[in-house]
């Protein structure tokens, strides 16, 4: 994993699994970012992503997709901006406060 990221695992429910990330992200680091989340989302069935404090690139660029292969949903947690430059994926659920991903990924229905 590249130095440039941190990511953490903040809480855990079963199959379900809130990972945190923070870091400077561009086009050429954001396969390893998306990488180390397969790994760490390996055999989870619902996941949150905290991305807040993810660095987007200045320049505008349109990003890689960066979420982990596997899980059937994904809640990420995130800024508007990053949302306009990635690609649509359907297990993606946006959200931009903590209460409704919290919600979202603690209740029946994750």
């Amino acid at each position: 994993m590249s130095a440039q990221f941190r990511i953490r695992v903040l809480a855990t429910s079963g199959a379900r699994l809130w990972c945190a990330a923070a870091g400077r992200l561009t086009v050429r680091t954001s396969g390893a970012l998306r990488h180390e989340l397969t790994e760490r989302c390996f055999g989870a069935s619902a996941v949150v992503l905290d991305v807040r404090e993810i660095q987007l690139p200045t320049d505008g660029a349109l990003l890689p997709p960066l979420w982990p292969d596997g899980p059937g949903t994904i809640h990420v947690l995130a800024t508007t901006d990053l949302r306009s430059r990635i690609p649509p994926d359907a297990r993606v659920h946006w959200h931009t406060d903590l209460d409704t991903a919290w919600h979202a990924w603690s209740g029946p229905a994750s």
